[in-house]
C-alpha cells in the first residue's frame, strides 16, 4: 500500500468496528432494494430528486403531471411522504424515490419545505396512470460459466445461496492492473470502494472499472472498506484517473457467456395486467429464456432472441429481446431468466412495460410509417416507369435510392427481426449486415443519381472523378460486408476501428456533403434544378443529425402529455426528411424535364426553321429557272415562224431546261445515271474483251473517276483516270474526258498512248483556258493508257501518274520485263509495275512528252489498271 497517498489509517480494531457498523446500518435496505423492481401504474410527476440538507430536493418535475397541479414546484424539500419523514433519517434516493412510487389513484400527501416560506407546506393529490416504460436492474445473479444448470436445478433450492446482489459486486475490486494509477494508489484486489456506493445504485452500468465510474472522482475523495479497516484516500484536484486499470467483481462475473437473473417484482399496480419485459443492452445475436413458476407448480418457459425461430418467440416486436410478464396486484413475484450470449453477458438494463401500450403504440407507428414507405414505393416504382419510356439514367439512380432509402428504415426501425432468424445462413447474413449493406447500396444510388443529375462528367470532370473514388471505397466495403457475412469471419482490433470509421465517413457523412459545392458550382453557371438539390439535402442533413443525435425512442414518463403520433414523429425526422427529400428531388427532376422539354423545343424550331429556309431558297430557285424556261419558251415562240427548221432542237434545249430543273430538285442522283450512261457497258465490254472484271466504287453518288474502252481495228484501247475533285466537279471533268477521248479516237487513228495523252493534254488546256497563271485552277486528270494489239500479242502503255500492273507467271517470266528490278515474286507469278510520268493532264509546270512503254503479251499475262 502507498501510504503517502492516504490521509489517514484507523487502526483501532475498535474504532474502525464502530464505522463499519455504522456504515452498513443502512445496506440492508439498500441492498434488499437493489434486488427488487418495484412495477407501478401511476406516477406523481416527480421523477429526480437530490440530497440536500438530510431532505429529499425536487429537481425533476414533469409538468401537466398531479405534483405540478398540486402546487408543487421545482427546488422544493421534500420533509415526509404520506406521513413517513424524510428529514433526519438517513433514507438514500432509492428509499424516497420508491416512497413515491405506487398504484393508480393512491393518494399521496407531501410535506414540503419551500424557500421563501417561513412554514411547511402540505400537498395532497392522487397519482396518475402511467402504464410507460419503467429502467430497471434490480436482480439477483448466478454467473453459469459452464452451462451446466437448467431450470429444474435452480428451483430445487440447492443453487439460492449463490446468487448474488449486484451491488456489493459493482464495488468489490477484482483486479488491478500492473502499473495502472490505481496501482500506484496502493488499490487492491477484494478492496470495496463503499463511498460511491450509492452512486452504484443509480445506474444498470455504474460498476467499479466501468467506463462512467474508471476516471470518476467523487469530491476528490475515495473510502475504501479492506478486511475491517477503512481507507482513505484523495485524490489530487489536478488529476482524474482514480480508479482507472481496475475491474469489478461485477464486470467479472458478467464477462461469461451465460448468466441466470433472479428477477423479483413487487407489483403496485391496481389491477392484474401483462408487462413486457425487454433487455434493450441484449447484443444481436443472444438469447434469454425465461421461467415462470405457476401456482400449480407448473414452469412456463418463454423465449426470445435472434436464434431463436420467429414462431417459437413469446413476444414479437421489432428486434426487440422481450417477453411477456402476467404480473398480479399488489404481489411479489418472482422470475427467473437465463441469459446465453456468444461471447460475454455484459451488465443487465431491463424495461419494464405495460403490454397494451406496446400494443397501441406499435398499432400508430405502423400506420404512419408504413404509409411513408409506401408513398416512397409508389414514387419509386413512378420513376421505374419513366425511366423504361424515356431511358434516362437519373431515373433509374433515382428510382433504386428511394428503393434503397425505404428498405434501409425498414430494416434499421428493426422490422426486419420480425421475419428473419439466425439459424437461417441466409437470413443470417441479412440479419448480421443489412442495416450497413443497404446503407451502402443507398448511398452508391445516391451518388449516381447526384452524378446524373447534376452532369458533372460534362461540366465538372474534377468532381465526377472524386465521387468515382468515393463509390469505389463502397464497393470495397459492401464487397467485404458480403464476405464476412458468409464466411463469418471478423477483422478485430483497430483496424476495424478504421475500417468501420472510413465506412462511415464514406457511406453516412461524406456523401452529404460532398454533392453540395458542385450543386453550388452548377447554380452559379446558371443551372437551376441545381438548386433543388440543393434544398433536399439542406432538409435531410439537418433532420438525419437530429435523429442520429436523439436517443432511442422510449414510452418515458417524458412522453405522458404527448400524443402517440408526435411521439412517433419526434423520433422520425429521417422519414419526414426522406420523404421531403424525395418530394424535392421529384420536383427538381421534372423542371429538369421542362428546362430538356424547352431546350428540345428550340432545337426542334432551329431545325424547322432551317427547313423553311431551305424551302424558300428551293422555292426561289424553281422561280427562277421557271422564269428561265419561261424566257426561253418565248424566245422559241419568237423564232418558231423565222427558224421552223430548228423545231426539234429548240424542244429538245426545252426538255433540257425541265430536266435540268428535275436533277436540282430531286438531288443529283439522276446525275450518276447519265454518267452511268455514258461508261462502257457490259454487253460491249463481253463483246471486245472475253475475260475482264471492272470495279468501280465511287466515293460519292456521282464520281471523277472513270474507265473507257474502244476497240479501234485489231486494238483495244483501255483507259483508266482520275479526274481532279469528287462528285459533282469530278462527274463533269470524267464527262469532259470521255467526250475528248471519244473525240481524238474518232477522228484519227493514234497508235501511240503516249500521243494520246499529249493530244488530250492540250484539248484540256484549251477547255479549260489555263494559261499558266498563278490565280487558275490545277484542274485536269490523272490516267492510265493500254493499247492492247491482239495480233502482234503487244501491250503499249503510258501513264499520266497513274501505272499499270502486268502480272505474269513464273515460267514465262524472262527477266527482261520492264521493272524486273522492283518486281513483287508471289507464290506462282510475279507482279510487274509499269509506272506512268509524272505529270497530269493539264497544265503543269514542266510538260514534257508522255512515254510510251511497249511489253510483248504472252499467255496468261494479266493487265490491271486503275484510277
Amino acid at each position: 500500500m502507498n501510504c503517502s497517498k492516504f490521509k489517514g489509517l484507523i487502526s483501532s480494531r475498535y474504532l474502525s468496528a464502530i464505522l463499519i457498523a455504522l456504515l452498513f446500518l443502512a445496506w440492508p435496505a439498500g441492498s434488499s432494494a437493489q434486488t427488487e423492481i418495484i412495477v407501478y401504474d401511476g406516477y406523481t410527476g416527480i421523477n429526480s430528486i437530490s440530497n440536500l440538507n438530510d431532505t429529499a430536493r425536487i429537481v425533476g418535475l414533469l409538468s401537466e403531471s398531479p405534483a405540478e397541479r398540486a402546487g408543487v414546484r421545482l427546488r422544493d424539500q421534500i420533509i415526509s411522504i404520506n406521513d413517513s419523514a424524510i428529514a433526519g433519517r438517513g433514507l438514500s434516493l432509492r428509499e424516497v424515490k420508491e416512497l413515491l412510487l405506487g398504484a393508480t389513484e393512491e393518494p399521496v400527501q407531501l410535506q414540503i419545505k419551500r424557500k421563501g416560506e417561513s412554514s411547511l407546506l402540505k400537498f395532497s393529490f392522487q397519482r396518475d396512470p402511467y402504464l410507460h416504460q419503467i429502467e430497471a436492474y434490480e436482480f439477483e445473479y448466478l454467473v453459469d460459466s459452464l452451462e451446466q444448470w437448467d431450470i429444474h436445478d435452480i428451483l430445487s433450492g440447492t443453487l439460492d445461496s449463490l446468487f448474488k446482489n449486484p451491488l456489493p459486486s459493482k464495488f468489490t475490486i477484482f483486479s488491478v492492473e500492473k502499473g495502472s494509477h490505481a496501482a500506484e494508489l496502493g488499490i487492491r484486489p477484494g478492496d470495496q470502494v463503499v463511498s460511491l456506493m450509492e452512486m452504484m445504485d443509480r445506474d444498470a452500468l455504474f460498476y467499479v472499472g466501468s467506463g462512467p465510474m474508471s476516471a470518476v472522482n467523487s469530491d476528490t475523495s475515495f473510502t475504501l472498506l479492506r478486511g475491517d479497516s477503512l481507507l482513505y484516500f484523495n485524490e489530487s484536484p489536478s488529476v482524474n484517473e482514480g480508479l482507472e486499470g481496475v475491474t469489478s467483481q461485477f464486470g467479472q462475473d458478467f464477462s461469461y457467456a451465460c448468466a441466470w437473473l433472479k428477477i423479483r417484482t413487487v407489483n403496485r399496480i391496481s389491477e392484474n395486467r401483462s408487462y413486457l419485459l425487454n433487455l434493450p443492452y441484449m447484443a444481436g445475436t443472444d438469447s434469454m429464456n425465461l421461467y415462470e413458476l405457476t401456482p400449480s407448480g407448473a414452469i412456463i418457459e418463454k423465449r426470445s432472441g435472434v436464434l431463436i425461430p420467429v414462431d417459437e418467440r413469446d413476444f414479437v416486436y421489432k428486434n426487440w429481446h422481450v417477453v411477456s410478464l402476467p404480473l398480479v396486484r399488489d404481489s411479489v413475484q418472482t422470475f427467473y431468466l437465463r441469459w446465453k450470449a456468444e461471447t460475454s453477458v455484459e451488465g443487465p438494463l431491463m424495461h419494464v412495460i405495460a403490454e397494451d401500450t406496446i400494443v397501441r403504440h406499435d398499432r400508430t407507428e405502423r400506420m404512419v410509417l408504413f404509409a411513408l414507405l409506401g408513398m416512397m414505393i409508389i414514387i419509386s416504382v413512378f420513376f421505374l416507369i419513366l425511366f423504361f419510356a424515356i431511358q434516362g439514367r437519373q431515373y433509374i439512380y433515382f428510382a433504386l435510392y428511394i428503393l434503397f432509402f425505404a428498405a434501409f428504415l425498414f430494416v434499421s426501425e428493426g422490422y426486419l427481426g420480425e421475419f428473419l432468424w439466425k439459424a437461417k445462413v441466409f437470413q443470417s447474413v441479412l440479419v448480421s449486415s443489412a442495416q450497413a449493406f443497404i446503407l451502402s447500396l443507398l448511398t452508391a444510388c445516391f451518388l449516381l443519381f447526384g452524378i446524373s443529375y447534376l452532369e458533372l462528367r460534362k461540366h465538372l470532370p474534377g468532381w465526377y472523378w472524386t465521387v468515382i473514388v468515393l463509390l469505389s471505397l463502397i464497393g470495397v466495403r459492401v464487397v467485404a460486408l458480403l464476405l464476412s457475412s458468409i464466411f463469418s469471419f471478423v477483422i478485430g482490433g483497430w483496424f476495424e476501428d478504421i475500417v468501420l470509421i472510413v465506412w462511415a465517413l464514406a457511406v453516412a457523412i461524406i456523401p452529404l456533403f460532398l454533392l453540395v459545392f458542385p450543386a453550388i458550382f452548377r447554380i452559379q453557371k446558371g443551372f437551376k434544378p441545381a438548386w433543388y438539390f440543393l434544398i433536399a439535402n439542406a432538409v435531410l442533413i439537418p433532420l438525419t443529425i437530429i435523429t442520429i443525435s436523439s436517443s432511442e425512442f422510449s414510452l418515458t414518463a417524458h412522453t405522458l402529455n404527448t400524443s402517440v403520433l408526435v411521439r412517433i414523429l419526434e423520433v422520425s425526422g429521417v422519414y419526414v426528411a426522406a420523404v421531403l427529400q424525395i418530394l424535392i428531388f421529384s420536383i427538381g427532376i421534372a423542371e429538369k424535364m421542362r428546362l430538356d422539354e424547352q431546350e428540345h423545343k428550340r432545337t426542334q424550331k432551329r431545325i424547322i426553321d432551317q427547313l423553311k429556309e431551305n424551302e424558300k431558297l428551293k422555292d426561289k430557285v424553281n422561280r427562277e429557272l421557271e422564269q428561265k424556261v419561261q424566257e426561253r419558251t418565248s424566245e422559241i415562240r419568237e423564232q418558231k415562224e423565222e427558224i421552223e427548221a430548228q423545231r426539234d432542237e429548240i424542244e429538245a434545249q426545252r426538255d433540257l431546261v425541265f430536266t435540268q430543273k428535275k436533277e436540282i430538285t430531286d438531288s443529283i442522283g439522276y446525275a450518276q445515271r447519265i454518267q452511268a450512261a455514258i461508261l462502257p457497258h457490259k454487253s460491249y465490254l463481253d463483246e471486245v474483251i472475253p475475260e475482264y472484271f471492272v470495279l468501280f466504287k465511287p466515293r460519292d453518288i456521282v464520281s471523277g473517276d472513270f474507265y473507257w474502252i474502244k476497240e479501234v481495228d485489231s486494238s483495244v484501247v483501255i483507259v483508266a483516270a482520275d479526274c481532279t475533285g469528287h462528285g459533282v466537279p469530278g462527274a463533269f471533268m470524267s464527262m469532259l474526258g470521255i467526250t475528248l477521248l471519244a473525240e481524238q479516237l474518232g477522228k484519227e487513228r493514234i497508235d501511240k498512248p503516249g500521243a494520246i495523252l499529249g493530244q488530250l493534254r492540250v484539248k484540256v488546256k484549251q477547255m479549260l483556258v489555263q494559261e499558266g497563271s498563278i490565280q487558275e485552277q490545277k484542274d485536269g486528270m490523272d490516267m492510265a493508257i493500254a493499247i492492247i494489239d491482239k495480233e502482234k500479242r503487244e501491250l503499249q502503255f503510258a501513264g499520266a501518274y497513274n501505272p499499270l500492273y502486268l502480272v505474269r507467271n513464273k515460267e514465262l517470266v524472262s527477266g527482261k520485263e520492264i521493272g524486273t528490278e522492283e518486281a513483287v515474286e508471289g507464290d506462282h507469278a510475279f507482279l510487274f509495275e509499269l509506272k506512268g510520268d509524272k505529270q497530269p493532264i493539264g497544265i503543269h509546270w514542266e510538260e514534257k512528252k508522255f512515254s510510251n512503254q511497249v511489253v510483248p503479251l504472252k499467255e496468261g499475262d494479266a493487265v490491271y489498271v486503275f484510277s
